[in-house]
């Protein structure tokens, strides 16, 4: 799943430590290339940082469900069909067609919900840089002025409140593509995945609440 689901289908009010942590394995994977965090550390007091660890937990055990769900491959396979039955090959395809997937509920989630992202955004606000430091620091982890650095430009441009937009989900696909090496979008495949995240979002209604039921 992809930042506004792990938020969705997961958070919990009022617990801004506990619902970042539902993205922070992603996050600071994506500031600092190549971190992967030690969720098996032990923190034993109640703090912030343990609710951060706990979402992270979280987090890991929604994709575990997602990433095996069939209603998930399900979908993904008929991304896959729909782009090699079109003129527009892409390489790649079942790659392209699981970020797809993921970034088109991120889609049809703020469309449905329009406050999902300020929302979101509004709790991460309430964390101290200093106790996500500290978490970090159990990881063996030194690279805190790049974390920092990415941290505070996700906070500042708030680019998911950008998903509202069909457009910006394919932009975002060609981002994660172009660092993963993979060739630059012609103008015909964007025309292409925009037509599908549509399609897709179209169909999420009733696919999210067979989610939801899956994920508890």
């Amino acid at each position: 799943m992809n930042f506004l689901s792990h938020y969705y289908f997961d958070q919990q009010k009022g617990n801004g430590y506990f619902n970042l942590g539902l993205i922070f394995p992603d996050i600071v994977r994506n500031f600092v290339r190549g971190t992967k965090l030690n969720l098996n550390i032990d923190i034993s007091n109640e703090s912030n940082e343990l609710q951060l660890l706990r979402g992270c937990i979280q987090h890991v055990q929604s994709d575990k469900i997602f990433h095996s769900w069939q209603g998930f491959h399900d979908m993904m396979h008929q991304v896959t069909q729909q782009i090699r039955a079109s003129e527009h090959d892409i390489d790649k395809d079942w790659f392209i067609s699981h970020i797809l997937v993921e970034l088109a509920l991120d889609h049809h989630l703020i469309k449905a919900n329009p406050q999902l992202a300020k929302n979101l955004y509004t709790d991460f606000e309430t964390v101290e840089i200093e106790v996500l430091h500290s978490f970090l620091a159990r990881n063996d982890f030194s690279n805190f002025d790049q974390f920092t650095l990415g941290f505070d430009r996700f906070m500042k441009h708030r680019y998911l409140e950008s998903y509202v937009e069909s457009d910006n989900i394919v932009f975002a696909l060609g981002k994660i593509c172009n660092k993963m090496g993979l060739t630059p979008f012609s103008d015909g495949q964007k025309s292409l995945l925009k037509q599908l995240v549509e399609e897709l979002c179209d169909e999420m209604a009733p696919w999210v609440l067979k989610l939801d039921e899956e994920l508890k």
